[in-house]
């Protein structure tokens, strides 16, 4: 063969291709990560810290009257009883994410990552990140026991005050977001309205589609926040509508959901901060981990609107 001719052979990785054996490797110096890592709520929340495993709180609530009957002219003083504030409490989860790297990748040269522990850790601090964005979410309170895990509450659990199952293949209109906007207001107020709505894309594109003239988008200022933001204005407030992948959008049964929260009344209480821990070596590699322990801090979940059982496509 002369040389500079191709021939068909088959090289690493299974890909076929014509090539000249004296050429070196054509491999990009970068490895490109497409995985999500949209997780509003870690990112967010204030950060608050708690003193042992079950976390508590007070949370107090002062009515409107229906009705005022006057005060007869002399009379003696009455009194009315006062209610306490109620003491709310959520547990404390702990979440771990392990990583290991054999001695035999340690010592080897490495396209894109540089020392491979190093990267094996920067990616278990996300998929620990994915894993607190979803119990966030999601969460079911549990108190644990020996053997057993204790579970934080969610969202999904705490907002009860305004919690509606809507019928199968219900519709996410502009009046049906308004009515809930009215409903929060009509207990808390003006200024403590939700002002963040966590939606499935769906629903969000059927958001997007209201056609009262409020609808806009605006570059998010908040530094945290680097995407676009859908910002919807009702009488009740300015609302910002975000997409979220842990907020239910399947078909079956609850059906996809809205969860509408006040953000300064909802924080992150750690126990524990995140931290990468190197676990002792047992054999020819290295162990790490990353481990937390937090609980959603829900100040007032009354601010706040839940339901479910919408149209998959909004």
């Amino acid at each position: 063969m002369a040389y500079g001719l191709l021939t068909q052979t088959t090289r690493a990785g299974g890909f076929s291709t014509d090539v000249d054996e004296s050429l070196k490797e054509d491999l990009v110096d970068i490895i490109t990560d497409v995985s999500p890592d949209e997780n509003p709520l870690s990112t967010m929340l204030a950060k608050r810290t708690a003193s042992q495993p079950f976390h508590q709180w007070q949370e107090d609530y002062v009515d409107r009257p229906t009705s005022v009957a006057g005060s007869i002219e002399g009379a003696a003083a009455t009194y009315e009883d006062l209610e306490a504030p109620l003491r709310r409490g959520n547990w404390t989860m702990i979440t771990t994410q392990t990583f290991r790297v054999s001695g035999t990748e340690s010592a080897s040269d490495h396209a894109g990552m540089g020392d491979p522990y190093t990267y094996q850790a920067v990616k278990a601090l996300k998929k620990f990140k994915n894993k607190q964005e979803y119990a966030l979410i999601n969460g079911a309170m549990a108190s644990g026991s020996s053997g057993v895990a204790r579970q934080m509450a969610g969202l999904k659990s705490v907002v009860t005050s305004h919690f509606t199952a809507r019928n199968s293949g219900s519709s996410l209109s502009e009046t049906e977001f308004n009515k809930a906007v009215k409903a929060v207001w009509t207990d808390v107020g003006v200024s403590d309205v939700f002002d963040l709505v966590l939606v499935p894309f769906g629903l969000k594109q059927k958001i997007s589609t209201f056609t009262a003239g409020s609808t806009k988008y605006v570059d998010a200022k908040d530094k945290r926040l680097t995407k676009p933001v859908m910002v919807y204005e009702s009488d009740g407030g300015v609302h910002r509508i975000m997409a979220h992948k842990d907020v239910s959008g399947a078909a079956t049964t609850p059906g996809p959901r809205m969860l509408a929260i006040k953000e300064d009344k909802y924080k992150i209480a750690y126990l524990r901060n995140p931290k990468q821990t190197e676990l002792a070596l047992d054999g020819d590699r290295r162990n790490g981990m990353i481990v937390g322990e937090y609980a959603l801090e829900f100040l007032a979940e009354r601010t706040s609107w839940n339901s479910c059982g919408y149209h998959v496509d909004g």
